[in-house]
C-alpha cells in the first residue's frame, strides 16, 4: 500500500499514531516498520507523533500496576450510583480516583522509546491520552501553543453503536463539564478554541468523553456513560 498518496495521508497519520503509542499489534508494527525504512513520508509521519508524544515517556515509572487493578477499574469509575455518594459522575471522589488510575496506565503505554530533542516555543503541544477502563489509549486530542485549535483523534477504543456519537468534554476545576466537540464518524475532529491553548485550559486538569445521542447530548450537560478520560498535559 503506498501511504504518501494524497488519499491516504489521514489513514497514514492514524497509523503512525498507532506505532507511536505502541498500540498495534507485533506483525503490524514490523511492517510498518519496513514500509517507513523505503518511504520518507512515513518515516516523518512516525517522528511527528513521537515528537509530540515523547514527553510523556519522560513521567512514566518503570512500574506496572498489579493486575488486579484493571479488574476493578469500571467498579472504581464511579459511574453507577452509591449510596451516600450522590450528585453527577464528575463530581464522585471515586471517578476521579480512578481517573488517576487510568492516567498513569496511558502514560505508560507512551513509554516505549520515544525520547527526541524538544520542538519549538510555538509547537510545543498540551495532550490529553483519553483511555478506557482496559488502560488502552481509545482518543488523542492536541493543542500547540501557538494555535488556537485541537485537534482530536480517535486511536483505539470499541465501535460507536449505530444512532450514538462520542462528544469530547472539557472537566474545569469546580465546575460542570463543558462541551468540546461531537467527534465525526471519521474519528478526527478540529476544535477552534475560543483563546489560545494556554488560556483555554488554564482551569481544566481533565477531559473525559461521553456516549451520547447522535449528534451529541441534547441537553448541554453528559447525559450517557463516560468511555474515556485523560489528564491534560503541558509539556513546556
Amino acid at each position: 500500500m503506498n501511504l504518501s498518496r494524497p488519499d491516504r495521508l489521514q489513514r497514514l497519520d492514524a497509523l503512525a499514531a498507532e506505532y507511536a503509542l505502541g498500540t498495534m499489534s507485533p506483525r503490524a508494527r514490523a511492517r510498518f516498520a519496513r514500509i517507513a525504512r523505503n518511504d520518507s513520508n512515513v518515516a516523518a509521519a512516525i517522528r511527528n507523533w513521537e515528537t509530540r508524544l515523547a514527553p510523556l515517556a519522560e513521567g512514566a515509572p518503570p512500574i506496572a500496576p498489579p493486575p488486579r487493578v484493571w479488574s476493578t477499574i469500571v467498579q472504581k469509575l464511579g459511574l453507577q450510583r452509591i449510596p451516600g455518594n450522590d450528585g453527577p459522575w464528575w463530581t464522585r471522589v471515586a471517578f476521579w480516583r480512578s481517573f488517576a488510575l487510568t492516567s498513569f496506565a496511558a502514560a505508560m503505554a507512551l513509554g516505549v522509546t520515544l525520547f527526541s530533542p524538544p520542538p519549538p516555543v510555538a509547537d510545543q503541544p498540551i495532550v490529553a491520552v483519553l483511555a478506557g477502563p482496559d488502560a488502552k489509549p481509545a482518543l488523542i486530542a492536541t493543542a500547540m501553543r501557538g494555535q488556537r485549535a485541537m485537534i482530536v483523534k480517535v486511536v483505539g477504543g470499541s465501535a460507536v453503536p449505530a444512532g450514538k456519537s462520542l462528544e469530547l468534554w472539557m472537566l474545569p476545576t469546580g465546575a460542570a463539564p463543558k462541551s468540546l466537540v461531537v467527534i465525526p464518524d471519521s474519528g478526527v475532529g478540529r476544535i477552534a478554541l475560543p483563546a489560545a491553548p494556554d488560556a483555554a485550559f488554564a482551569n481544566v486538569p481533565a477531559l473525559a468523553v461521553s456516549l451520547e445521542p447522535a449528534g451529541g447530548s441534547p441537553t448541554g450537560a453528559p447525559t450517557g456513560p463516560v468511555l474515556y478520560s485523560g489528564k491534560v498535559e503541558r509539556f513546556y
